[in-house]
C-alpha cells in the first residue's frame, strides 16, 4: 500500500495506515487519511474517493477558507463536519502573546492545544463511532491543524512518538509543489508554508508537562475513548 494517495487535485492527501501501533498491531490501511484542501479534486480524485468508499470528512478550515475553496466530494458524499479552527484568529492572538521562548508558529500549535480542545473533542467524538470510516480529516494545507490532529490521533493509537514526527514531517516534500515557489519568493513566508519537527516536539512537551502526558490529556481533557478507538483503527 501507499501511504500518498494517488489523487492529482491534492499535494498532501495522504494514509496513516500500516503504522505499528499498541500491542503489536497495524493502523489499517485506507481507514484513516490526512490531507490538505479539497477543493482542486479532479473527477478521477472524486471516483478515487467513492471507491473507498469515504463516509466521513472532516474539514478544520475556518468559515472563510470553507466559502472560498469549498470542499468537492465524491457522490454519494460522505458526511460533512465543518470543525473550525480559523486561522486568522490564532494568528491574531500571537500580538498579545509574551512568550519570548517560541517560534510564531510553536505559539500557534500550543494555542489549538490549549483553547481549541472542544472541537479536538468533537474530533473524537466522530472517530469513535462504528460509521465513520473510511475518514478524512484536512486543513488548507493539510501540515498544522491537521498536523496536530493526526499526531494526537496516532498517540492515542499508541504509535512511537518518533513514528508520529516522521509521518509528520512528510509534509515538508510533499508540500514543495504547492508552496515552494511562494516560499522561495518570500523567505520570511518560509516557516509557515512548511512543517519543522520543533512545532510539534513542542505541543509534545507541553501537553507533558502543563496536561499529566499524553495519555491524561486525551482521556481527560478530550474525553477519548482510547480502547474503542484501538479496537476500530488496528488490526
Amino acid at each position: 500500500m501507499t501511504r500518498l494517495l494517488p489523487v492529482q487535485g491534492a499535494h498532501n492527501m495522504r494514509d496513516l495506515g500500516g503504522y505499528e501501533a499498541a500491542e503489536g498491531k497495524h493502523i489499517k490501511w485506507r481507514t484513516l487519511l490526512r490531507s490538505d484542501e479539497l477543493c482542486d479534486l479532479t473527477d478521477a480524485d472524486l471516483d478515487y474517493l467513492a471507491g473507498l468508499p469515504l463516509r466521513t470528512d472532516i474539514d478544520f478550515r475556518g468559515e472563510p477558507e470553507q466559502q472560498s475553496a469549498p470542499d468537492r466530494l465524491p457522490d454519494p458524499s460522505p458526511a460533512y463536519h465543518p470543525l473550525c479552527i480559523d486561522a486568522a484568529n490564532i494568528s491574531s492572538f500571537l500580538d498579545t502573546e509574551t512568550d519570548q521562548t517560541s517560534s510564531p508558529m510553536e505559539k500557534i500549535y500550543l494555542h489549538i492545544v490549549r483553547h481549541f480542545q472542544p472541537i479536538l473533542r468533537e474530533f473524537f467524538q466522530l472517530l469513535a463511532s462504528e460509521h465513520t470510516a473510511p475518514v478524512l480529516f484536512h486543513c488548507t494545507a493539510g501540515k498544522d491543524r491537521t498536523g496536530i490532529a493526526a499526531a494526537l490521533l496516532l498517540s492515542a493509537l499508541g504509535v512511537d512518538r518518533t513514528v508520529i514526527i516522521q509521518d509528520y514531517l512528510l509534509s515538508v516534500e510533499f508540500l514543495k509543489k504547492k508552496y515552494g515557489t511562494l516560499a522561495a519568493a518570500y523567505p520570511s513566508l518560509a516557516p509557515m508554508l512548511t512543517v519543522q519537527k520543533e512545532y510539534l516536539e513542542a505541543v509534545f512537551q507541553t501537553i507533558d508537562s502543563e496536561f499529566g502526558g499524553m495519555d491524561n490529556y486525551l482521556t481527560h481533557h478530550l474525553q477519548v475513548d482510547i480502547e474503542k478507538l484501538r479496537k476500530l483503527y488496528t488490526e
